[in-house]
This record gives C-alpha cells, sequence and structure tokens, in this order.
C-alpha cells in the first residue's frame, strides 16, 4: 500500500476507534445528510467554515454508503476535502484519478479495519465483496488476503 496512504491510516487507527462509518464520523465531528440522488451518485462533501458535512445518497444500499461515507472521509483527511465532486460508481475499465484512487484505498483499508476479523479471514476477495455488500469494481482496492489476515 501506498506509504501516503497507510501513514493516515496509521494516524486515524490511532485516533479513532474504528467501529462503523457513522461512529467514526461522530467521534471526528463530521456531519451525515442522507438525500435521496440520482442513482449514480453515493455521495459528496461540503464544507463551510470549517464545519464538514458528507451527503450520501439514501436510496442507495446501507453496505455501500458506509463505503461512500469513508471515501468521503478519506477525501477530508487526505486532500482536505478537494474531491471530485460525486463519488459516483467506479465504471469498468475507466481512469480513476489519483486522489479518488486514494479515498477509495483508504476507504477499502478503513471499511476492512471495521469488520470481524473472525468473520472475514477465511474469505477471498470475491466473496469479501459480497459479504462487504460493495460492486466488485473495488477488487483492486482489497489489499492482500495476508495483510487482512494478520
Amino acid at each position: 500500500m501506498d506509504s501516503f496512504i497507510e501513514r493516515n491510516y496509521e494516524k486515524l487507527k490511532n485516533k479513532y476507534a474504528l467501529t462503523s462509518p457513522e461512529d467514526l464520523l461522530k467521534e471526528a465531528d463530521i456531519d451525515l445528510l442522507p438525500l435521496p440522488l440520482d442513482d449514480n451518485t453515493g455521495g459528496f462533501t461540503m464544507t463551510n467554515n470549517r464545519c464538514s458535512t458528507i451527503v450520501v445518497n439514501s436510496n442507495w444500499d446501507e453496505h455501500y454508503i458506509g463505503f461512500v461515507i469513508l471515501h468521503e472521509f478519506s477525501h477530508l483527511i487526505l486532500h482536505g476535502g478537494s474531491s471530485t465532486p460525486y463519488y459516483r460508481r467506479i465504471g469498468a475499465g475507466r481512469f480513476i484519478p489519483k486522489i479518488e484512487n486514494e479515498a477509495n484505498a483508504l476507504a477499502m483499508k478503513l471499511l476492512l479495519d471495521m469488520q470481524d476479523s473472525d468473520d472475514i479471514k477465511h474469505l477471498t476477495k470475491y466473496q469479501l465483496l459480497y459479504y462487504l455488500g460493495i460492486d466488485d469494481d473495488l477488487l483492486r482496492y482489497i489489499p492482500s488476503l495476508n495483510k487482512i489476515n494478520n
């Protein structure tokens, strides 16, 4: 994993409990606003006067929303809130900008850390995607299984 991502992950792990995406936002004093958005838009972040709100698509599946929350949170941590306008479902084979790759990588690392290791330690990467309830386009962001299970 990129050392930039790893360093920020370690800081977050030392600072927050990492129990759920929603609990992480509460602990970090970031507001969450579920709203119905178009089918392809998962969420975005608004920051005003140093107060941040993550908006998520209330029509999306609860599990996928957890990843979107962590993706947007990752932008706040890694990029000071800068991101492409919205988190959208990833199109297979499409170019993904560096900041989106970084946000996805940190979000996946956080999401995996929030799981019970006994529940996921014997899963393949594809089974893990199904277990997490996220698209297989995110497979590239799952670290090698021996890193998850250690």
